[in-house]
Order: C-alpha cells, then sequence, then structure tokens
C-alpha cells in the first residue's frame, strides 16, 4: 500500500512538472541582449530556479509588468540557477552593469531582489524586495524613473 502511494505521488508530482518560473516571467527569458537605446532603468532579477524569494517575487513583477507600461524602463533576468558566476557577470557586461552588479555582490551572488539601475550612472536607484507588495512594486519603478 505504501508503494502503490508513492508511486501515485511521484506520478502526480511528475505531471505538474518542475516548479520553476511562472510562464511569461521574467526567468523565461534565457538569453541577455543588450538594452535598447533609450532606456533609462534596467529593472534586472536576480534570480534562480532553486531560490524561494525569487518564486514570490518574480510573479509580482510580471504581474506588474504586464499592467503598466513603463517607458524608459526595460526588464531583464540574471540567471543564477546553475551557480556560474562567471556566466552571471557576462550576461551583467551585455547589460553594461558588470561593475554595478560586482559592487552589489563582492563576495557571493544573492538572488530574490529586483535592482533598479541608472542605466547611464550605473547607480541602483532602489530595490525590490518579495515582501513589497504590487503597488509598492510601481511605486519604486515610477520612482526611478523621476
Amino acid at each position: 500500500m505504501r508503494f502503490s502511494f508513492a508511486a501515485l505521488s511521484f506520478a502526480v508530482l511528475a505531471a505538474c512538472g518542475p516548479s520553476v518560473a511562472v510562464p511569461g516571467s521574467l526567468a523565461d527569458v534565457k538569453a541577455v541582449t543588450a538594452p535598447v537605446e533609450d532606456t533609462q532603468v534596467l529593472a534586472v532579477l536576480s534570480y534562480a530556479s532553486w531560490c524561494g524569494s525569487c518564486k514570490v517575487l518574480d510573479p509580482k513583477v510580471e504581474t506588474v509588468r504586464a499592467a503598466n507600461d513603463f517607458e524608459g524602463v526595460e526588464f531583464f533576468a540574471l540567471d543564477y540557477s546553475a551557480k556560474d558566476e562567471a556566466a552571471y557577470f557576462a550576461d551583467a557586461e551585455t547589460l553594461g552593469i558588470a561593475e554595478t552588479m560586482r559592487g552589489i555582490f563582492p563576495e557571493n551572488i544573492k538572488t530574490g531582489q529586483l535592482y533598479l539601475i541608472d542605466r547611464s550612472s550605473g547607480n541602483v536607484l532602489s530595490t525590490v524586495t518579495k515582501s513589497m507588495s504590487e503597488a509598492e512594486i510601481v511605486a519604486a519603478i515610477d520612482g526611478a524613473l523621476s
């Protein structure tokens, strides 16, 4: 009986698929490309598929992104799922913010936060965390634009 229950549980979990990012989320974007020319603020999610904070924050950010037109803001995810620092910082270099991200993470990369970065200066304007509401996230992005 225990074996049958365990086998059934495994089959149900397998049918649900892996617990990764919500479809349409920032984390689904695998290739990081250079920002468009008129981008003022880079909204950069430091992400990993195994990160609990990412699983809370990413859907909130995606909801905010889908419901608002933030002119001058471009959203990106720096994926640290494989714990590959070289690839993480290479993608940050593509965005033009490698030094900014190295400054944030001088020793260890942390995931589960969205950094609002001024594209021209590389300064972090605001940091969005999982504890923030969608309204607070909108306010942080609007504030970064002003």
